[in-house]
Formats: structure tokens, sequence, C-alpha cells
């Protein structure tokens, strides 16, 4: 029997959530661009300029984050201007990568945008909490309706389930609902004002909470279960569409593998640092894929096989990772006089590169070969 067809959706996403990404994807380029002015140019005027001397490396790292933001921003945009079967999905998505692009421009938006102290200041500070719960808000639907919605699944509790655990599992399944997100996070939001009121405290003080910290933990954990729900249950082209998952965790695990093998390697030879900011420009980079392939997850529609794409991926951070172990192995060797001789510092890492260079064909096919073993989406148990 034939699957039947999902209902189409409406044509236009609604005006409300396009507005809201929008204006947060906006506001924070304006406050990216706003903020480096204030730190190097002093030529657009927006915001009051920085008057301290700021190093090179500094602001190549503040531009590295700000294109981070802007990209998200973006690609918000884009999601939530999608339309077709998964338009849902980019709602939810959109709504996510909308708000925190507002927020990683923090620092742009206090200073463009910050009144003076009396109430309104109070409002300001206090809405940034709101922002971030919306974006998980945004996340949780998100991750209940890509590649279809688990709402309108049977989620029957396994029958190994600990008696105990059933009442969490129940609560997973009602949160898929479209309105059950909303609710629980505004209620959150107005109790963890109120307490925060109440102890005294400044309203923008509620994000620094413990309580939201549990509500942070929590919403990251059904992110989770839904992810793994619609891993174990996705067939054909769904499980193309949730493959893209492999390749943005394939940009982040790749980001940070090249960041311990460059520590590594440093700490070995004692080279000094490098005058730029590596690490974290390598973990900006990582992170532009991850949020790029999450949105290509909705958005594309080519021949590319994402988890063809994530092997690849993959497969060169962990050659280039091997490259660089060896690199600080072989320093270790031959520099420190272990063999009886010692080389210049450097030799020994050309050495390494040139046998990384000369074995990574068949280094890669190996490491290729090796992750088509690992199961797919489709054969978790759900």
């Amino acid at each position: 029997m034939s699957r039947p067809s999902e209902p189409t959706l409406p044509s236009a996403a609604p005006t409300v959530l396009l507005v809201l990404v929008t204006l947060l994807a906006v506001v924070a380029t304006v406050a990216q661009v706003s903020y480096l002015d204030a730190l190097s140019w002093h030529v657009l005027g927006l915001t009051p300029p920085m008057t301290a001397q700021m190093r090179p490396p500094f602001l190549t790292l503040m531009t590295a984050h700000a294109v981070v933001s802007i990209v998200a921003g973006a690609l918000a945009v884009a999601l939530v201007l999608h339309e077709g079967r998964r338009q849902a999905a980019a709602r939810g998505l959109g709504l996510a990568l909308g708000s925190w692009s507002y927020l990683t421009a923090y620092s742009g938006v206090t200073l463009m945008l910050r009144p003076d102290p009396g109430i309104l200041r109070s409002v300001f500070e206090g809405h940034f909490l709101a922002v971030e719960v919306i974006g998980l808000v945004g996340l949780l639907r998100f991750t209940s309706l890509l590649p279809r919605s688990l709402a309108e699944q049977a989620l029957a509790a396994p029958p190994t389930l600990p008696p105990a655990l059933r009442p969490f599992h129940l609560a997973t399944v009602w949160m898929l609902q479209p309105f059950a997100p909303w609710v629980v996070g505004t209620v959150g939001v107005v109790i963890l004002w109120g307490i925060t009121v109440a102890r005294g405290l400044g309203v923008g003080d509620a994000g620094l909470s413990p309580a939201m910290d549990v509500f942070r933990f929590a919403a990251a954990g059904l992110v989770v279960v839904n992810l793994r729900r619609s891993w174990g249950r996705a067939t054909g082209e769904e499980a193309g569409r949730i493959a893209w998952l492999l390749v943005s965790l394939a940009f982040v695990t790749g980001a940070l593998l090249l960041l311990i093998g460059g520590n590594v390697l440093i700490a070995v030879t004692g080279w000094p640092e490098p005058v730029f900011p590596w690490r974290l420009l390598l973990l900006d980079v990582g992170l532009v894929g991850f949020l790029v392939a999450l949105a290509l997850g909705i958005l594309y529609s080519g021949p590319l096989e994402a988890t063809m794409a994530s092997r690849k991926i993959g497969a060169a951070a962990i050659a280039t990772t091997l490259g660089l172990f060896l690199a600080a192995g072989l320093e270790a060797l031959f520099t420190g006089g272990l063999v009886g001789f010692s080389l210049r510092t450097g030799v020994a890492t050309l050495l390494a590169f040139v046998v990384v260079v000369s074995m990574h064909r068949g280094l890669i096919r190996s490491l290729e070969r090796a992750f088509t073993q690992l199961p797919g989406p489709g054969s978790a148990v759900s």
C-alpha cells in the first residue's frame, strides 16, 4: 500500500513569524556592523566609538564572529520564506537561527539600542531571555517536524522502559503538539522573571538563573529524543533529509579534531602561538558549516547525497588530525634525541606532511569504508 501524500502547507509563511525572524536577523546584522565600526572604523556613527586601542587579532576574531551571526540571520530569513512540504520544519529552524543570530550580536545590540536606566532598561534587559526561549521553541518544533511530523506517528513506550520513566515518555510525546512548547516556554519565562524580581535582582539576571540552566538542559534532552525518534523512522527521501544532520556534525567534529591536533603539535614543538586566533577562527568555520548544512537539510533538493558528504568531510578531518598527531610524534622522537640524534624543529613535521599526502587517498578510502559500517537513518531502535 502506498503511503498517503502529506497535506500541502500554506503557500506563504505567517506574517508574524516572517516579520519577527526578519527583524531579528536585520537588527543582528546592523548591530554586528555597528559594533565593528565602534571598534575600528569610526565612520558609520551608529554607536559611540570605542577609543581603546584594539589589537588586530581581536578585530579579526570579532569579524569572524560577526560573519557567523550574519550567516545565521540570512539562513533564518531564507528558511521562513521557504514553501513546500517541509515549510513547517523550515519555520521552526528559521526561528531558532534568527534568535541565535540576534543573541550572538548581544554586544552590538546593547551598544546600539540599550536605553537609559528605568523601566525601558528593565524591559530591554529582560527581552533577551524571551528571545532565547523563542529560539528553543523553534528548535523543538524543527526536530519534531523533520523529516516528517512525529506527532502524527504512534510513539508507544518501549516495553523495556521502566515504569518510573513512563511519565517522562508521555511528557515528551505531549511536547510534540504544536502548542505545547509555546505554553511551556511562556510559563517558564514568566516564572523566571518573577523569581528574579522577587529576589531583588534585575530582570536581565533571569537568564543567569540555575533554573534557566535546567530549562536549557531539558530542551537539549528533548531535542536529542526527537532526533533519535526521527532517525529511527526515516526511510527513503526522509533518510536523505535527516542525513544532513550528519554533515552538520561532521563540520563541528572536524573543527574540534583539528583544534586538538593543532594544540598537540604546538605543545610538542614549542612553537610560538600564531598572531591570529586560529582556534576560535577554526571553530567559527566549523560552526558556519554546521548552520549551512542544517539549513540545506530543508532547502536543498539537488542530487548530492548527504550521507556520502558527511563521510568525506569526516574522513578528511580525521586524516588531517592523524597527520598532526604523526607530526607531533615525529617531532618528539627526532628533536628530543630519542633515536640517538636530533633534527631541527619542523623537519619532522615536513616529513609527516609528505607521508600523509602520499597516503591520503588510501587512508580516506579506508575511513569512508569504516563509516559505511555505522548505522544510518532508519536503523536505530526508536
